[in-house]
């Protein structure tokens, strides 16, 4: 939409001769102050016909609507797109109207919605520029999509470059040392315990990259 905001200044529409005139002059500048205060309120009235652009007056009485109170952290676009949530929220959808409603509020390609039926999970694919908003995204879905599917949010970023694999091969021999049976023991009444140790350095295998 066009920006309507501008400054008024009445003496540039005068006839030269009152223009040229200084008690004119005082006059024009005396008026321009009610007519710039009068041009601004006629401005933000039109403005707030459209929520796209609407201003504070505009939302808070939307937000009155719908019962909605605004964080001391919202922007004017944060509120104005929850107030466009609220009001096609309301609606039966199917997955192609859902889509197209999601394009038009973020933008297109900054939200792409799937169904997996088998498992019953309903998905939101969100890029990394919109992922910040993931928390309204899903309160405005919660709203529409059916109760019987889980609402999933995931996000998917391409990235090209090199991957190096490797890994580590560890050999390692087991040795079992039986007892020396050819030594004659006279009988103990005390538990016996026989143990050893044997260790070996293992071969290091290295294995290049694939």
């Amino acid at each position: 939409m066009h920006d309507l905001k501008r400054t008024i200044d009445i003496s540039l529409l005068a006839p030269p001769v009152s223009r040229d005139s200084h008690d004119m002059q005082e006059l024009y500048k005396t008026e321009n102050v009610e007519l710039q205060e009068l041009w601004d309120v006629l401005c933000d009235v039109f403005y707030n016909q459209f929520i796209r652009y609407m201003t504070g007056y505009g939302l808070l009485q939307w937000e009155s609507i719908f019962d909605v109170m605004p964080k001391a952290t919202d922007t004017m676009q944060q509120r104005r797109e929850r107030i466009l949530q609220l009001l096609m929220g309301t609606r039966p959808y199917t997955l192609r109207s859902f889509q197209a409603i999601l394009d038009n509020i973020y933008g297109a390609g900054n939200i792409v919605i799937s169904v997996n039926p088998d498992k019953y999970e309903f998905w939101l694919e969100i890029n990394a520029d919109t992922l910040r908003k993931s928390a309204d995204i899903l309160d405005f879905a919660e709203i529409i999509v059916p109760k019987n599917l889980y609402i999933n949010i995931k996000n998917v970023k391409q990235v090209s470059g090199s991957l190096y694999l490797g890994g580590v091969a560890r050999h390692r021999n087991r040795t079992k040392i039986a007892p020396y049976l050819g030594v004659q023991l006279e009988p103990i009444a005390a538990p016996q315990v026989f143990g050893g140790a044997v260790f070996f350095k293992g071969v290091n295998i290295k294995i290049g990259g694939i």
